[in-house]
């Protein structure tokens, strides 16, 4: 995914949005009585209203992927790794993301490992992954939930429970020697493609101590797990690093964890049975806007060239609740008006966000408009579709490979773990009985923006 380029277009959409609007309402341009002459629809006039909302339903997960890792390697169980063993976990990450993870120093009171709260940067620029010994980024913590006492297979781990905050084991300078991260731990990081990285947590040999379970957790936002000066979160981390229990926090993580897109703003077109305006499944991109569309969320390039073929069509960027124009995060939505005969077929594309080149759609052949002013829920009939013009990445990863694909346009079927998109996006439409309306001097109808 080209850097920056969906952070953009809720700029571009707004220029072009913006331009339109003010030449003509229903985003017909200057050159609307050639576009009318030659339009596919059977009639310039449209005698129905439709109001149209899109909205993003899906959950905002705080972190991208998470675990735990509880088997030492070779063994059948879960477990601590004793000195000479070593934990492994793999996971997806692009260049946005960090990785954080935490493992009990096993003979303390609540001593754990852990890399600081903004975690480790998994890529050196937008396409270079980090890889080799990254133990000099682990530091050895108190979570300051229990009072500390002689580290040791003899620790009675019955310290007195403390209000403390979380910080380095070396700041609370309590005498006693935890050896160091060097000499205990071995972290190493190793990238198998295709997003996919692998951590290694090695208890070397000479090691003064066992480690828990590893909890770990790909994100963006810093200090999931802690924050360096103030008292535990109460997730989990407590449990873990005072009994070596990772399952709380693993699990407090995972339930926030998960795939999390933007919706670019929303072309619509309408056009006859026969048209199929903006793709033909199966077959490659048209060449017209489509690419741009899925590619970068920018819906201007297609907009135009339907326009200049005299389909009636627009595109719709700005949010509800006074958000400004630009792409849909969950719980925002869009709403707007088209103007259009009972009979005549609806197309609508939108790119999700969070992707190489897939985009929201109503197939080839679109839906026809019905009659009657109840809304109608059409989200069982948007699909995800696959533009077929660069190579998928998983699912968030967004780095900047960029592989031209030279596929076909078809349903998303590629095998990687792709929300539906219902669990995305919602679109309802329902018809406005004009007569009502019009009585309102105060309602603009132009793309169902309210002047």
């Amino acid at each position: 995914m080209k850097i920056l380029r969906f952070t953009m277009i809720g700029l571009l959409a707004a220029v072009l949005f913006t331009q339109c609007k003010k030449d003509l309402p229903n985003d017909q341009s200057s050159n609307a009585d050639l576009a009318l002459k030659k339009a596919k629809l059977p009639e310039a006039s449209p005698s129905n209203s439709y109001a149209v909302t899109v909205k993003n339903i899906s959950k905002n997960y705080s972190y991208f992927e998470s675990g735990v890792s509880s088997i030492p390697e070779g063994a059948t169980a879960a477990g601590p790794a004793h000195p000479g063993d070593s934990f492994k976990f793999s996971f997806h990450a692009g260049p946005n993301h960090k990785l954080s993870f935490a493992t009990m120093y096993g003979f303390s009171n609540d001593g754990f490992y852990a890399p600081d709260g903004n975690g480790i940067s998994l890529f050196s620029d937008a396409t270079t992954p980090i890889t080799g010994d990254i133990t000099s980024q682990v530091m050895l913590w108190d979570a300051g939930t229990e009072m500390n006492q002689m580290p040791g297979a003899a620790n009675m781990h019955d310290g007195a429970n403390t209000n403390g905050v979380v910080q380095l084991m070396s700041t609370v300078g309590d005498g006693y020697n935890y050896g160091t991260v060097a000499t205990n731990l071995k972290v190493t990081l190793e990238y198998n493609g295709n997003s996919l990285f692998t951590v290694t947590v090695k208890n070397l040999e000479g090691s003064t101590t066992a480690i828990s379970p590893v909890a770990w957790v790909v994100h963006a936002m810093p200090n999931p797990l802690f924050k360096t000066g103030m008292a535990d979160y109460g997730k989990g981390l407590e449990l873990l690093a005072e009994t070596g229990n990772a399952a709380s926090l693993g699990s407090y993580l995972s339930m926030n964890s998960g795939y999390v897109s933007p919706v670019a703003p929303v072309l619509w077109v309408l056009h006859d049975k026969k048209d199929h305006p903006i793709f033909t499944e199966g077959t490659p991109d048209y060449g017209i806007g489509l690419e741009t569309l899925a590619e970068t969320g920018n819906p201007g390039p297609l907009y135009i060239s339907l326009m200049g073929e005299g389909y009636k069509t627009g595109f719709y960027a700005t949010r509800e609740g006074g958000l400004g124009d630009g792409p849909l995060f969950p719980g925002q939505m869009y709403k707007f008006t088209i103007e259009a005969h009972v009979g005549q077929i609806l197309s609508i594309a939108s790119m999700l966000g969070a992707s190489n080149d897939i985009f929201f759609s109503t197939g080839d052949e679109g839906i026809k408009l019905s009659n009657g002013e109840a809304e109608i829920n059409l989200t069982h009939l948007i699909e995800l579709y696959d533009a077929g013009t660069e190579v998928n990445e998983y699912p968030g990863a967004q780095t900047q490979a960029n592989t031209v694909e030279n596929g076909n346009v078809r349903l998303l079927n590629d095998g990687l773990p792709w929300p539906k998109a219902s669990q995305v996006i919602k679109v309802t439409i329902r018809q406005i009985d004009n007569h009502k309306e019009k009585d309102d001097p105060k309602k603009d109808k132009h793309n169902g923006k309210d002047d």
